[in-house]
């Protein structure tokens, strides 16, 4: 008896794959009760704003009433419960979500400016990342003893993490490379948001390098 090719068996099981990944792919024809769990279990999944969430189910109802040809307005407004329901009930919390977010952000040495973008593109309105950033500064204060900026002890993290300036272990020798050297420092501290002054303090020796300087995510 004949056997076929592997080649062929190669390719049925390449057909058969690519099938299943279709099937995968393809939206599910949505429900009231079939959003609803999704949402529940992206929320499980995920902390969000409300703005955010709000897209993220957009887009699931936009693409699965494009592929199935059907009408998107009742799920656009079942959205629109959902949101007033979770947030009358804590799930969804934009304040909250602020706080946490600009609080690890900060730890990660980012900027103001880095963390205001980010934070809106996460749908959050501008007052409430003001105050969590007010908040936030406000106990980084407190808790140094430097007496610096939340905004330089910020930029000193992220130096550190990135090895510039002080915490470079191999800086150059070459007293006509140190300049260069020097400016790819300072850009580098501008594109994370940070302002000249901020970024030319954060590259010089600290006074007192303890833990406040030191710690990063």
């Amino acid at each position: 008896m004949d056997q076929k090719p592997d080649s062929t068996r190669r390719q049925k099981a390449r057909d058969k794959q690519d099938a299943r990944n279709r099937a995968r792919k393809q939206p599910r024809k949505l429900s009231t009760r079939y959003l609803e769990n999704a949402a529940l279990y992206y929320l499980q999944r995920y902390a969000t704003s409300a703005g955010n969430f709000r897209k993220v189910m957009t887009r699931k109802i936009d693409r699965s009433c494009a592929f199935h040809q059907t009408a998107p307005e009742e799920f656009y407004a079942f959205v629109e419960e959902l949101v007033k329901r979770y947030i009358s009930v804590g799930l969804l919390d934009d304040k909250g979500f602020a706080a946490a977010k600009v609080s690890s952000l900060r730890r990660q040495g980012r900027s103001k400016r880095d963390i205001q973008a980010k934070l809106q593109a996460k749908g959050l309105a501008a007052e409430d990342i003001e105050t969590a950033l007010a908040a936030r500064d406000a106990e980084t204060a407190a808790d140094d003893d430097s007496g610096e900026s939340a905004e330089l002890i910020a930029a000193r993290r992220l130096a550190k993490k990135k090895k510039l300036g002080p915490y470079n272990p191999r800086p150059s020798k070459d007293p006509a490379e140190a300049p260069k050297e020097r400016q790819k420092e300072l850009a580098a501290l501008a594109r994370a948001g940070f302002s000249y002054d901020v970024a030319q303090k954060a590259l010089q020796p600290p006074e007192d390098d303890g833990d406040g300087a030191e710690e990063t995510d």
